[in-house]
């Protein structure tokens, strides 16, 4: 049993790391610029990739012979999972995390027609061609092998998730406190993490460029930091 999590743990983690990568290539043939920060997460993987993979791979297999089913359902299935994660992490955070309000046909900025095709023919490419070979590739490493590399890899994305998401509450929290009515000393409090995180901040800002706050009340602070990332400073009291 814990052979074939291992195997399907990796198969996520592989495939949060294409994701990553192929994310950087977007960033880059948009803005004309390398961004390696892609994601809240300090490791080079974006989870939802995974997921999206994994519910291809799980879920849409039988439909290998039948590629127009498989495009309609990748397109459906993990636009689904990137529309109700967008949501979520907006309801946890009060942030939103990326907006393709910009684009055409989208859904509430959550998801878009030309991210969603992308998807589709993503399913295609993984059940027709690629999970065969990974498949191979993964049962050819033995058990000693496979099963410490996966708790490894496992550790090291469960502490990178706990440590990150302090950070994204954090940086909330300064954004929050900074623009109420408080004390002078209260603000000077606040400045001081500001500065003690503020690379991390700005680490954030560059990782999602179209980041947006639902809470009118911290969008000066945010709008500071942004301009300052864009001046390329470097953050002063």
């Amino acid at each position: 049993m814990i052979r074939i999590v291992s195997e399907y743990f990796l198969v996520f983690y592989i495939y949060s790391v294409v994701g990553y990568f192929c994310e950087v290539i977007n960033i880059y043939r948009t803005h004309k610029k390398v961004v390696w920060n892609r994601g809240y997460l300090l490791g080079p993987y974006l989870p939802i990739f995974g997921f999206g993979a994994l519910i291809i791979t799980l879920f849409l297999a039988d439909y290998k012979d039948n590629p127009l089913n498989l495009f309609i359902l990748g397109m459906f299935y993990c636009g689904t999972l990137e529309y109700f994660t967008s949501l979520i992490l907006e309801k946890i955070f009060k942030l939103r995390w990326w907006d393709y309000s910009y684009k055409k046909f989208n859904i509430n900025g959550r998801i878009c027609l030309e991210t969603s095709v992308l998807f589709g023919i993503g399913a295609i490419v993984l059940v027709r061609y690629v999970n065969e070979l990974l498949f191979k590739f993964l049962k050819a490493i033995p058990n000693r092998v496979i099963i410490p590399i996966a708790i490894v890899i496992f550790i090291i994305m469960v502490l990178d998730t706990i440590i990150s998401t302090i950070e994204v509450i954090r940086l909330k929290k300064d954004l929050v406190l900074i623009d109420k009515d408080a004390t002078a000393e209260l603000k000077e409090k606040i400045r001081e993490s500001l500065q003690k995180n503020y690379y991390y901040y700005v680490r954030i800002l560059k990782a999602f460029p179209n980041l947006k706050h639902t809470d009118e009340r911290i969008k000066k602070i945010t709008d500071l930091l942004l301009e300052k990332k864009k001046r390329g400073d470097k953050y002063e009291k």
